[in-house]
């Protein structure tokens, strides 16, 4: 498949991103960029790359194998995708074409709010994903899933910043409770999504119904009205966001 075929019969165009919170709650220090068939190597630098396709449901296997091919630049056939317990793609080996070591992998991470979807694409590092549109309107009755210190932080921020600073620590916790195992919404008012380490470190505890572990929480570069997070099981060497504009024909 070459870079400037359609995408399932739909045509990605670029956006451009701010960063999400940039009264201080970001930690997005990221580069970005136009994606071009030539950069495919550049997936197995040990980054966490993000990816904005637009017109088809990447969360479909058909279309996200085609949107891999088009990154790889190989046949979507050649793409063989793993699902989790969930059926969520987690996983595409990357076929001997591409030049990758033996048992190499690409990583995914899928998450859609209404109007936008994002795709994270690592090497051999388990990532997941968390987006959500900001609330309209008062805050206080949707305070009961975080810790005493994240409501503080949320209510102690100016009146039109708080759905914000509340919509974005909740993608935190969700996204770090997809990467660790299922079962554990009910974990997220003893989720810490403050953390003041700077790895984004964030435990999630054990209990019968989840497995705990730990998570490595970045926040993404959204537009004004959306927030998004990314969980990772380990540190990523960087954050590199694309812009993904394909020809019209």
């Amino acid at each position: 498949m070459r870079g400037d075929e359609p995408f399932c019969d739909a045509h990605p165009s670029g956006h451009s991103l701010s960063h999400a919170d940039p009264g201080g709650t970001s930690n997005t220090p990221c580069d970005e960029g136009f994606w071009h068939p030539d950069r495919a190597d550049e997936l197995a630098d040990g980054a966490l790359h993000i990816f904005s396709p637009e017109g088809a449901d990447i969360r479909q296997t058909a279309c996200l194998t085609e949107f891999l091919g088009r990154l790889l630049q190989c046949s979507p056939r050649d793409i063989p995708v793993t699902h989790d317990g969930f059926g969520r793609p987690v996983s595409a080996a990357p076929p001997p074409a591409a030049g990758w070591p033996p048992g190499a992998r690409l990583c995914l991470g899928i998450a859609a709010d209404p109007g936008r979807q994002f795709l994270a694409v690592t090497r051999d590092l388990p990532v997941a994903l968390s987006v959500h549109t900001v609330p309209r309107g008062p805050v206080g009755e949707l305070l009961l899933p975080f810790t005493p210190l994240e409501r503080r932080y949320v209510q102690e921020a100016p009146e039109d910043r708080r759905a914000h600073r509340l919509a974005q620590l909740w993608t935190r916790k969700e996204a770090a409770l997809r990467l660790t195992g299922r079962g554990g919404l009910a974990l997220a008012d003893e989720i810490d999504a403050l953390s003041e380490a700077r790895d984004g470190k964030v435990v999630i505890p054990a209990s019968p119904a989840h497995p705990g572990g730990i998570a490595y929480v970045r926040d993404l570069p959204t537009g004004p009205r959306t927030v998004a997070s990314a969980a990772l099981a380990a540190p990523a060497s960087g954050l590199r966001v694309w812009r993904f504009a394909v020809p019209r024909t």
